[in-house]
């Protein structure tokens, strides 16, 4: 899989997966290391939940590779949820504050939400939890920075690199964001690139809800990029009267998706060559089937 570069107009990227004794290509999560999703199903159709390293066995041109980790699933989403709240959702603010509302009641409560401002500055407002009603608060009291633009770029990375460790499972970044003017300072392209390097290597995803007030952008190309290198859902609105509803359903499909692909296990590994391009994997457990996906991306 290649990454889209933030200059270069982005395609979805297909997700490829095998049956039975697999070949896949893997990605890449450092430049030794790289990862794919087994979901292992016991004789009765269930899936097993005690996968353990020692039991998956990845091969590459006869020689075994040496697994580094295999890490469950069933982990919640850590959920970044940031808000743009600069001049254009002066009209709509109310519609912004209903679609969050709307968003929160409907993502399963397991998933902890942290939720970020960035207008003027990139903010956090509530840190990471599953208090529903702690975030709710925080989404009524949420206000809009006049004579301010949005810190896309730099609200993105400065939420990963602070607020993100590599022991989260499963990172997301739901963006809510206007196509108004971009103010991002620190951030430069070569940094922007590598930061969508380490979401598809840390199997991140983003999702991203824009409002077209004027169409194009750089927050449409960013959302764009974003949520097709992570395999995550982008919707462009041409009203925000439409928050509500598109909210809702972001958090339905990211409810359905947690549900359906939960049971992957995450597997990296490395092998003597440092870019394989193909390898199979298998499962020393007797009396199980294999089934190997290149990320958490659905069917």
């Amino acid at each position: 899989m290649v990454t889209k570069w933030l200059r270069v107009s982005a395609q979805q990227l297909a997700c490829g997966c095998l049956f039975g004794a697999l070949l896949v290509v893997p990605n890449t999560v450092h430049a030794d290391e790289h990862q794919l999703f087994v979901l292992v199903m016991n004789s009765y159709g269930q899936p097993v939940d005690d996968l353990r390293e020692d039991e998956v066995v990845i091969e590459h041109r006869g020689n075994e590779c040496d697994v580094k980790s295999v890490q469950s699933g069933t982990e919640p989403m850590k959920i970044a949820l940031l808000v743009d709240n600069s001049d254009p959702a002066a009209q709509s603010i109310n519609s912004l504050r209903d679609g969050l509302r709307g968003f929160l009641s409907t993502l399963p409560e397991q998933h902890p939400v942290g939720l970020f401002t960035i207008s003027a500055q990139a903010r956090q407002i509530q840190e990471f939890t599953t208090d529903r009603t702690a975030l709710t608060e925080e989404v009524d009291n949420l206000f809009v920075e006049r004579g301010t633009g949005t810190l896309l770029l730099d609200g993105l990375v400065e939420t990963w690199n602070r607020r993100f460790d590599e022991d989260d499972s499963w990172p997301v970044f739901v963006l809510v964001v206007y196509d108004g003017a971009e103010a991002s300072r620190s951030v430069q392209e070569r940094e922007f690139n590598e930061f969508v390097n380490e979401l598809r290597a840390r199997a991140a995803t983003a999702h991203a809800i824009l409002i077209s007030t004027r169409g194009g952008g750089l927050q449409t190309d960013v959302s764009i990029n974003i949520t097709d290198n992570t395999g995550g859902i982008y919707r462009a609105l041409a009203a925000a009267t439409a928050l509500p509803l598109a909210l809702t359903e972001l958090a339905t499909a990211m409810g359905e998706q947690y549900a359906e692909v939960q049971n992957r296990y995450r597997v990296v590994f490395e092998c003597d060559d440092d870019n394989p391009r193909r390898v199979r994997t298998s499962v020393t457990r007797p009396a199980v089937a294999v089934r190997v996906f290149s990320g958490r991306g659905t069917e």
